[in-house]
Formats: C-alpha cells, sequence, structure tokens
C-alpha cells in the first residue's frame, strides 16, 4: 500500500518517539514465538544489546530464569481486541512481568502492554507488529518497599525487646495497642489490657505526675519526656518503671502517645538497700559523734550537773525523744534523787526522793531492766524526774538503768508525745547512752571528790603555812602580827602591778614565809638586844638560805622561794645573800622589799617608837634606786596615798 505523505511523515515521527524515548520499549510480533520486531536505544541498553541486535530476539530470552513467560494468547487474555494505537493495558503488579539484563544484574521491571492493529503506524517497509511493550525499572521502587519491610520488623524488634514494654496510648490515655511482651511482664494477656484506662494501673502517688507529663506534651508534636513511676502487676505488685512519652497523636502512622519503658525494680531495689545502709552508716556516725561529745563531757566535766545537760542534749536528739531527765542514786538513803531534765519546761523535781522498787524509774533501779510504757496516760504510775503535772502530752516513756560496772549510778526516764516502737539500732543506741550516762556520773562525782580533798588538802597546805608564820611571829615579840600584814600589802601591790593570779598565790604564800629561815638561827642570835657584831651579823643573814633549803623540797612551795630567798638583796646590788642588782632580782623579792621595810619602820620597837607614815614614806623615797626598784616605789606611793592598804 502506498503512503501518503502525511502518513510518512507521521510515521517518521513515531519512528522518532521510539527510538529515541528514555523508556525502554519493545515491538514484539504476533506470532507464537513472540519475537521482538525491534528495540529502542533505552531497551537496549537496559538489556544490554545494541538496537541492532535486538532484532529478533524472543521475548522469552528476555525474560528471568525461573520467571514464566507469557504467551501470545496470554497477552490476548489481557488486551481487549478493540485495543487500537495509543490504547495501552498495565500489566499490574498482580501479574509483575519480571525482566533480566543479559549482561548484569537482575532488574525487575513492570511493563505496558498495548496492541498494535494499525498498518499504518508504521513504515510500509516493516511488518506491523501486535504489540508494544513499554517497560518500567522498578528496582528502586522494590529497594524501597524492602528497606520499608526491613524497618517495619526492625521496630517490631526493637519494641519486643530493645524495651521492657512499649505501648501506644490514645488520647484518653486508654491502651490503644502495647506489645505482647508489655502484657506479659505485668502478668496479663494482650487482650486484657487493650482499650483499658491505664492509669488504673499507675500507683496512687504516681498518677497525677503521670497526668501532667501528658497534658504538658499535649499539642507539642514529636516532643518526649522522661518519667519515673510505679505499676502494678497482675499480682498486684507495683514494678517501678522507667522511660519516656513521646507525642506522636498527629502522625498519620502512628497517632498516639507512645510509651517506651525498662522495668528498674530491681535497681529501687537496690538503690532502696543502699539507701538504707547509708542511713544506718550516717546514724552509726552521729552516734559515735554523740559518744564523743559525751566522752568530752565526761572528760572536761566540772561538776555533775554540767555533765548531765551536755548528756541529756545527746540523748534528745539522737534517739528523736521529746523530753528526758536522770535521777541520781543515793546510795546512803537507797534512793533516786531527780538531777536533770530536759524538754519538759520544767525544771528537776529536786525535793522528791523515790525509793528503789517505787515508780517506774524505782522498779528499774530495783531490777536493774529497762522499763517501757506504750502509753503513760493509761498507766497508774509515772516518771519521776519533774512533778505529774508536766506529763500530761507525753505517751510513750522508758526508764533505763544506768550502771558501771555492775554498780547502779541512777535512772535515765525519756519521754515522747507520739507511741513508737523503735528498732533494734536505737534500743542498742539507748543502752550505750546508759552505759556512757552512768561514765559520766560516776567520773564527776569521782571528780568532784576529788575537788573536795584537793580543796582541803590546799587548805590544809594554807593553814600549815599560815601555822608556820603566826610560830615564827611568837617567837620574836617584837615582830609579832609582821608576816600578816606584809603579806596583804605585798599582794595588794603585786595586784596594782597586774601579776596574774597564779602568781598572786605564791607570792602570799612567800610573804608569810619570808623569815623561814629564820628557824636555822640560834635564838641567842635572833633574839639578842644588843648590837650584832660581825659574826653574829653573818650568821643571821644566812636566815635567806637556810629558807631556801628548807622550802626547795617541798614541790608546791618551790615557786614561792624567791622572797624567803631575794627580800634582802638590794636595787644597787649592795644586798644580800648574792649581790644581785636592779632586774635581776626576781619581782616578788623587789615588791616584798618595799613593803617589809614600810612595815618595819611603822611598827613599834622596844627600842625606837613607830615612825610616821609620811617619815616611812619619805625614807622609801629616798632609797628609790638604791635600795628599791624606783619604778615600784612610785607604784607603792599611789597605793599608799589612795588608801588601799589593809585595814
Amino acid at each position: 500500500m502506498r503512503l501518503t505523505a502525511q502518513q510518512r511523515d507521521l510515521s517518521s515521527t513515531l519512528d522518532a518517539l521510539f527510538r529515541d524515548n528514555p523508556q525502554p520499549l519493545l515491538l514484539v510480533v504476533a506470532n507464537p514465538e513472540l519475537r521482538v520486531l525491534e528495540g529502542n536505544r533505552a531497551a537496549a541498553d537496559l538489556y544490554g544489546f545494541t538496537p541492532e541486535s535486538m532484532a529478533d530476539v524472543r521475548l522469552a530470552d528476555l525474560w528471568a530464569e525461573g520467571g514464566q513467560c507469557p504467551s501470545a494468547e496470554d497477552l490476548d487474555a489481557i488486551a481487549s481486541s478493540d485495543l487500537d494505537l495509543g490504547t495501552v493495558r498495565q500489566l499490574g503488579r498482580d501479574h509483575e512481568v519480571r525482566f533480566v539484563r543479559l549482561s548484569a544484574r537482575r532488574v525487575p521491571v513492570e511493563a505496558l502492554l498495548g496492541a498494535l492493529t494499525d498498518p499504518t503506524a508504521v513504515e510500509a517497509a516493516r511488518q506491523a507488529p501486535s504489540w508494544l511493550l513499554a517497560l518500567l525499572d522498578v528496582s528502586e521502587l522494590e529497594a524501597s518497599e524492602a528497606r520499608a519491610a526491613r524497618n517495619e520488623r526492625l521496630y517490631h524488634m526493637l519494641a519486643e525487646h530493645a524495651f521492657d514494654g512499649v505501648a501506644l496510648l490514645a488520647s484518653d490515655l486508654t491502651n490503644r495497642s502495647l506489645t505482647a511482651r508489655t502484657a506479659e511482664a505485668l502478668g496479663f494477656r494482650s487482650l486484657e489490657l487493650a482499650g483499658r484506662d491505664r492509669r488504673d494501673l499507675i500507683h496512687p502517688t504516681d498518677r497525677k505526675r503521670f497526668q501532667e507529663v501528658i497534658e504538658r506534651l499535649e499539642g507539642k508534636h514529636g516532643e518526649r519526656e522522661a518519667i519515673t513511676y510505679r505499676m502494678r502487676d497482675s499480682r498486684g505488685r507495683w514494678h517501678w518503671l522507667e522511660g519516656t512519652i513521646t507525642n506522636l497523636v498527629d502522625d498519620p502512622y502512628v497517632g498516639a502517645f507512645v510509651l517506651a519503658y525498662h522495668d528498674i525494680t530491681e535497681r529501687m531495689r537496690a538503690l532502696d538497700v543502699a539507701n538504707e545502709l547509708n542511713s544506718q552508716l550516717e546514724r552509726r556516725v552521729e552516734h559515735m559523734q554523740a559518744l564523743r561529745r559525751v566522752d568530752m563531757a565526761i572528760t572536761n566535766a566540772v561538776d555533775v550537773g554540767l555533765a548531765l545537760d551536755i548528756f541529756l542534749e545527746q540523748v534528745q536528739s539522737l534517739l528523736k525523744v521529746d523530753a528526758a531527765g536522770v535521777l541520781l542514786f543515793d546510795q546512803a538513803a537507797q534512793t533516786l534523787q531527780p538531777a536533770a531534765a530536759r524538754g519538759f519546761g520544767a525544771e528537776p523535781a529536786r525535793a522528791l526522793s523515790v525509793p528503789l522498787g517505787e515508780d517506774l524509774a524505782g522498779f528499774a533501779a530495783r531490777e536493774q531492766r529497762t522499763v517501757y510504757v506504750q502509753d503513760l496516760q493509761e498507766e497508774p504510775k509515772w516518771g519521776s524526774v519533774v512533778a505529774a503535772e508536766h506529763q500530761a502530752s507525753y505517751r510513750a516513756y522508758w526508764a533505763v538503768p544506768m550502771l558501771t560496772k555492775g554498780q547502779l549510778q541512777g535512772v535515765i526516764e525519756l519521754y515522747a508525745k507520739r507511741a513508737f516502737v523503735p528498732d533494734a539500732q536505737w534500743f542498742e543506741f539507748l543502752e550505750t547512752f546508759a552505759d556512757q550516762g552512768a561514765i559520766a556520773v560516776e567520773s564527776a562525782l569521782l571528780f568532784r571528790s576529788l575537788e573536795r580533798s584537793n580543796a582541803e588538802l590546799q587548805l590544809a597546805y594554807e593553814t600549815t603555812i599560815a601555822g608556820w608564820a603566826y610560830a615564827l611571829d611568837l617567837k620574836d615579840e617584837e615582830t609579832a602580827g609582821h608576816s600578816q600584814r606584809v603579806t596583804q600589802l605585798a599582794v595588794r601591790l603585786a595586784q596594782r602591778l597586774g601579776v596574774d593570779q597564779e602568781r598572786l598565790v605564791h607570792i602570799q604564800r612567800g610573804a608569810l614565809l619570808h623569815d623561814i629561815g629564820k628557824m636555822g638561827v640560834p635564838d641567842s642570835i635572833l633574839l639578842k638586844r644588843g648590837e650584832l657584831n660581825a659574826m653574829e651579823r653573818k650568821l643571821i643573814e644566812q636566815h635567806t638560805e637556810y629558807g631556801r633549803d628548807l622550802l626547795q623540797p617541798i614541790e608546791f612551795l618551790r615557786p614561792a622561794i624567791e622572797i624567803p630567798y631575794c627580800h634582802h638583796e638590794r636595787w644597787d646590788g649592795e644586798g644580800y645573800p648574792r649581790g644581785l642588782s636592779g632586774e635581776d632580782i626576781p619581782l616578788a623579792a623587789r615588791v616584798f622589799a618595799i613593803v617589809d621595810v614600810y612595815d618595819a619602820l611603822t611598827s613599834e620597837r622596844p627600842y625606837r617608837h613607830a615612825w610616821t607614815r609620811e617619815e616611812a614614806l619619805d625614807y622609801i623615797q629616798r632609797e628609790s634606786g638604791k635600795h628599791f626598784d624606783p619604778e615600784l616605789v612610785e607604784v607603792f606611793m599611789e597605793m599608799i596615798r589612795d588608801g588601799d592598804v589593809p585595814v
């Protein structure tokens, strides 16, 4: 048939469209073998042919191994009999056509099938093909589908294994869905939890926090917040859960709050154990510190009252009681005497004596065991450390005997406004404190006894010293009362100079004993009325050395030797026994030298009348810088002018 010019132009255009089309195209001859009449460049590239070598290839040769190439009858069945040019039918995904590259890898493709029945659609020189196959490479599509399937499997694996539980919560917080593992972990079947409000499984104290997290996340797509809470399982046991809630309500594929969590019950139990151990350790440390403070109180106690105040402060603080008191045991009277109280707002009932065996404290003391009363208001007997009217607000009560080496020292009374049952550690602390309290009482009483003995011994020392001085005064009637007067003057002058109390005691003793060495001087010389010769004067001057030798072996009098040994030294170095001068002379001796001369001059003697005060002061002023320390003379003058002298 001769083609018109228009037909030829159309045919030429169709050829160009077929040849240069970027989509692979095959012209297939409608015969039983379904041979390829022609393929365009894109088809040749897909299969690894040149365009020329595509001709006469069987369609079955292009089919992947294992695939079933459709026959001409199959294609006829797919395409309707009235297909014309430009009308195509897709071999759908249910009838996926898979081809293979001959020179490379397998490539999945889909085909669009079209029937060509108009012979004018091609050049007249060619046989009119029956079918046109347009091929679409779907390898990327299949890869995407494979990735999606893999991600879906991965999500399910993570949901089942990466977390202990994953659930999707609807906006009303009902369980829209949850993993099987989540339900199993709580002892439920999935169907038992589906559609159920999850809040009824949450611990009552955690529900509000759970609801607040949901409310904060509402309207915040993709936002996530951590949460820790407790959930009940099917057996009523509480599990600690830690995880996150993510708002994916607006996600078209999720449409829910995603709850993912781990079960941390064992970790929380371990933490509770660690916290309890830490609390016990802290209480132990607090206990040891309290005992240390009590020990220090015992060591430094100067009286029982102070030791007991410190002791009760530690008892009340550590044992967490509202009030406490101590009754001391009077062994002679066989009674308990209230001695200290803390927390009552009232003083101890000191006028009360509790015989052993009477009242709660007396019973604890007699039986030497702790008495515990759960409700003091229901008990006919009361505590004894304070009056009964001050015990009306207390319920729990303990009376604990304080023992040292089996000997009763007293009773501790503890009061609490609430009824409670202490643990073993509390009782351990209580027993330890009772022991420490007993030691505190014993130590304080011992200290008081030693202090009393020391005071008595001190008084005996002072009385002995005063007796020696008095004996010396009696030995020489001319100097009667001299030792007492000069002692008082020396102490007053030393006080003006700022001498501390400890040194004042030694000055007082040294002044009383300033002439103690005269006990070694024969009476014939000491009491001689006439003038002494050189030998006699030398002997009497030795009384300073006798005084030193007499006092040196007595340890508590050793610091007082300065006055008996050096009170006859002179500022100008002309004195005895060593000829000391200036500040080499001990201060106590320089002080005493002034008052000794002043008292001697103003006292009556058989061989002269007493000097007036002005005469004596004038003499001392003249001897300033020679016999006496000039600075001390000035202070002495002020003292006399101020009238600061003993009466």
